[in-house]
């Protein structure tokens, strides 16, 4: 929902937005506005496009990545980018490391931080993160946000965990920390951005 919820404050009316969609995730079924593209797709005119793919189709993923990196100019939104293919090397790498000078922003959702490109935590400039249970994806948080960071809170949070749906949030160019309230529920977050979405064309 957090991921969502940043996707709906990006300009979609005036900037094209992609979406890798390994899940189904319904809240992206719910749109009414976005359109399903193919691995054969790198659209140009603004709005939200919504590519499914699969864990089984990493040379069409990894294609499709690389025309995105050729096209530039487009933002690109990953849900659970451990199933990206070459997360260490390869087209989301290259994205990574030059999406400010392709003018490709990027937001990247993870389930375990430990799996994904390193230059997801190194490139960024923002980090929100909910409580992990294991060290390794601790530690991966704390290398780019700052030892303690995972077992920060401001005082009026007194838990050694946060309350659910919270989490923590860390500014890269400001060094500065803060905690992030519940987003709203999927169904607003839906409207919003079919608010900045343009119609569906029908023929008749």
């Amino acid at each position: 929902m957090l991921g969502a919820f940043l996707l709906a404050l990006q300009d979609l009316t005036n900037k094209t937005w992609l979406v890798i969609d390994y899940k189904g995730e319904e809240i992206f079924a719910a749109l009414e506005r976005a359109r399903k593209i193919g691995f054969s797709d790198v659209p140009d005119e603004p709005g939200l496009y919504i590519l499914p793919s699969r864990p089984d189709l990493e040379d069409q993923t990894e294609n499709w990545l690389w025309r995105v990196w050729s096209h530039e100019n487009v933002g690109l939104f990953v849900d659970e980018g451990y199933m990206l293919p070459n997360i260490q090397k390869g087209a989301f790498q290259g994205i990574l490391t030059q999406g400010r000078s392709k003018r490709i922003p990027v937001i990247t959702l993870t389930q375990r931080p430990v799996r994904v490109s390193p230059f997801a935590f190194s490139e960024a400039s923002h980090v929100a993160v909910f409580d992990l249970n294991a060290k390794a994806d601790r530690k991966t948080i704390e290398d780019r946000t700052g030892e303690g960071f995972m077992s920060w809170r401001p005082a009026e949070y007194p838990d050694e965990k946060l309350p659910r749906f919270h989490s923590r949030w860390y500014s890269v160019k400001s060094d500065s920390k803060y905690v992030i309230k519940p987003v709203p529920e999927a169904n607003e977050i839906v409207k919003r951005i079919d608010a900045k979405l343009r119609p569906k064309r029908t023929w008749l």
